[in-house]
């Protein structure tokens, strides 16, 4: 046996006084850790967004606000104010004055803002029955192209000068504006104080492509902009709604920087009078509950209610990674499982160690330790066993074999106002070729508790599973059940499956693609909603790229050459969905993000591959977009929902009768459609209370009939 030296260096660090607000796991660690995160910048992932302006340092917020409370005052302790949705508020607070901001009381819920890290095209068209939507046939009138509706892309990697960019015979630039967040050289966009606002096809052209940043200059969002809605560039390539017009925003890696990508496309589409849809190609599994409940998904959801933004996600990439392990207390007081590190050879240069995400189920609180056991299962090390109600922010590394040493963090939050319990612990191994095993230790009263294992960049970032492998006895093994991550588990996003493209009519090979992250969720709905094409669909590759791709189908355009190349993944599903949303909104401009999602779940087709849905797998089916379209034109007509009206309802959702108030005084009569528009209940005299208990539970419009016009409201019937 090796020698074994160690030297064992552990720092609990002291609380604050628990504040009246719900802190997340990440704010936690950041106050109680204040005083050594920078003395610890080389030891562990930098984890928190600080941003120096004016000789100050700033860290990013997420925060709900309490009712009644201005954001007026958050000027009081320095913070700048960048986006809002609803009550929640993105912030960069003053790290000096953040403990007097989180005695203010102005916050329900805060938490740091997390570091986020992503078949040919003409086949999936077809899968998907978007050319025949292009063409006018089967019933459509006209054809369509997503012509008037604005397309914005949340990513990073665009080549602003790609041919695909323009309208198919490559003479309409269709680029309205990017917002770069790393670049300098250009304003800002108005409201906001960083990045590069670059508008208009002469500034694009000569900005050329977004900036190097911490994924180098990348192909990601080009070659996704493309399958929403590229050109071609007069190959067969053509994106589902290439008439559409687009907004990139290349974003700083958290979770405030992207809502004020957001927000600032939907001030652009607002100014010109155009709906938006936002494709989401990257996907996270760390800090949050993932159940749907993040002050991340909350923003998104309000933004989707009171802008009418449609937001569509990729579901991820970790079917079969067996990175998640849900374990039961109703039968064993204590579980082991070996979580498995990127080694010996990382899928990234920047790899650091891994992410250990762990959330309550059905229980207030548990408990977790790790064990490291040498090669030939000798315990070398354990940590005592923790608890969510302590509240515990510690740092630990180990060191053995004389080099060798493993390094952890632990961050653990208890359960309050709704809020499940967690636990995170971010775990290295120094030594990339080492066969030592880390365990982690878990235990509760009873219940479950769920834990995913994600590889952790230097940068903060990384979202690739890695197994939990069983050992022994009362050990637990992975699976890939709950892999669906930020943000495609919010209620306010259509998360995306991918399969593998089919002929029309055939149903030979079309089967869900071995990478597409699966349910069951702890959200209380379905996700995915729906599957697309994700398998080696062809798209534009950008020109810029460092990346080390060839590509094919070469195209010369303004004296430079651009090809295209086959990627695989949710990331290119996401953006099929997008195009057809475009499509729709196309064709009714009037449909709300909760219409859309309905029309796409109601129409979406299933065969021998998708079996009995909804399920965990497919959501509602394969989408096709012929059927999508036709039931977005049969609600053409009705106006927006949320008209300038006294008329009230209540209560909404309802379970059998519905009170209207203000009724005006020259109203005829009153309707009920459901989401398709037909028409299922009349009252031919307006009546102040509704009788709709016979009406089966789901999404209606009600219409009332006044004389030259119309009043349309949403209702719930549950």
């Amino acid at each position: 046996m090796k020698k074994i030296g160690l030297v064992f260096l552990m720092l609990v660090l002291m609380s604050f006084n628990l504040y009246s607000q719900q802190l997340g796991c990440g704010l936690n660690a950041f106050i109680k850790g204040k005083t050594t995160v920078k003395s610890n910048l080389k030891l562990f992932p930098e984890r928190f967004s600080i941003t120096e302006l004016d000789g100050k340092e700033y860290i990013s917020l997420l925060a709900e606000l309490k009712q009644g409370k201005d954001v007026a005052e958050l000027q009081r302790y320095d913070c700048k104010l960048s986006s809002r949705a609803g009550n929640i508020v993105c912030i960069k607070a003053n790290v000096e004055f953040l403990r007097e901001l989180l005695d203010s009381g102005l916050f329900e819920r805060v938490d740091v803002a997390r570091k986020i890290g992503s078949p040919h095209l003409d086949k999936a068209l077809v899968d998907v029955n978007a050319d025949y939507v292009h063409q006018g046939v089967e019933g459509l009138e006209q054809g369509y192209d997503g012509s008037g509706v604005i397309i914005g892309i949340a990513d990073w990697g665009f080549d602003y000068t790609h041919p695909v960019f323009y309208d198919t015979l490559m003479n309409q630039y269709r680029v309205i504006a990017a917002w770069d967040q790393y670049r300098s050289g250009f304003a800002p966009p108005e409201g906001f104080d960083y990045g590069a606002y670059i508008e208009g096809q002469e500034n694009l052209l000569a900005a050329q492509s977004d900036t190097n940043n911490i994924y180098d200059i990348g192909l990601h969002g080009t070659h996704v902009a493309g399958i929403a809605g590229g050109g071609g560039a007069g190959t067969r390539y053509k994106g589902v709604a290439y008439g559409a017009e687009f907004l990139f925003a290349t974003w700083l890696i958290d979770e405030t920087n992207v809502l004020d990508a957001y927000s600032w496309m939907r001030d652009e589409a607002k100014n010109r009078g155009k709906r938006l849809v936002v494709n989401n190609s990257w996907g996270i599994y760390h800090f949050g509950a993932m159940d749907g409940s993040s002050l991340f998904d909350e923003f998104v959801y309000n933004m989707s209610v009171e802008d009418s933004v449609v937001f569509v996600s990729s579901s991820g990439n970790n079917r079969r990674s067996d990175f998640h392990i849900k374990c039961d207390f109703n039968n064993y007081d204590t579980l082991r499982s070996e979580a498995q590190f990127n080694i010996p050879v990382p899928s990234s240069d920047d790899y650091w160690g891994q992410t250990i995400n762990m959330v309550a189920d059905s229980v207030s609180s548990f408990s977790s330790a790790i064990e490291l056991y040498s090669a030939y299962g000798e315990l070398l090390f354990s940590t005592e066993m923790f608890n969510t109600d302590s509240e515990i922010v510690t740092n630990g590394v180990f060191v053995y074999n004389e080099s060798d040493s493993l390094v952890y963090r632990l961050s653990a939050v208890k359960g309050s106002n709704g809020q499940r319990a967690q636990m995170e612990w971010e775990i290295r191994l120094s030594n990339y070729n080492s066969l030592d095993k880390v365990n982690l230790i878990s235990t509760a009263e009873c219940g479950y508790v769920h834990a995913w294992n994600v590889a952790c960049l230097t940068t903060g970032v990384g979202n690739w599973g890695m197994p939990f492998v069983s050992r022994g006895v009362n050990s637990v093994k992975g699976d890939d059940e709950y892999s669906i991550g930020e943000p495609a588990i919010g209620r306010g996003m259509i998360a995306v499956a991918a399969h593998t493209s089919g002929r029309r009519n055939s149903y030979s090979n079309s089967n869900i693609a071995p990478f597409s992250s699966k349910g069951p969720n702890l959200c209380p709905y379905i996700k995915p909603e729906i599957s697309a094409p994700g398998v080696s669909v062809v798209s534009a590759l950008s020109s810029y790229t460092t990346d080390e791709r060839s590509g094919f189908s070469p195209v010369e355009f303004n004296s430079r050459t651009y090809k295209f190349v086959a990627l695989s993944g949710t990331s290119m599903s996401s953006p099929m969905v997008t195009g057809i949303v475009a499509l729709m909104l196309q064709a009714n401009k009037n449909l709300t993000p909760e219409q859309v999602k309905e029309i796409i779940t109601t129409t979406s087709r299933t065969d021998s591959f998708t079996g009995e849905v909804p399920n965990y797998d497919w959501g509602y089916g394969k989408i096709d977009a012929l059927n999508a379209v036709k039931k977005a034109l049969q609600l053409v007509g009705l106006e927006s929902i949320g008209m300038e009206s006294d008329v009230r309802m209540f209560p909404n959702p309802t379970n059998g009768v519905l009170y209207v108030e203000n009724i005006p005084s020259d109203c005829e009569f009153i309707t009920i459609h459901d989401i398709c528009g037909r028409e299922i209940k009349r009252f031919e005299s307006p009546n102040n209370s509704l009788d709709v208990k016979m009406i089966p539970n789901g999404i209606y419009l009600l219409k009332l009939h006044i004389k030259g016009k119309m009043l349309n409201f949403k209702f719930v019937k549950q």
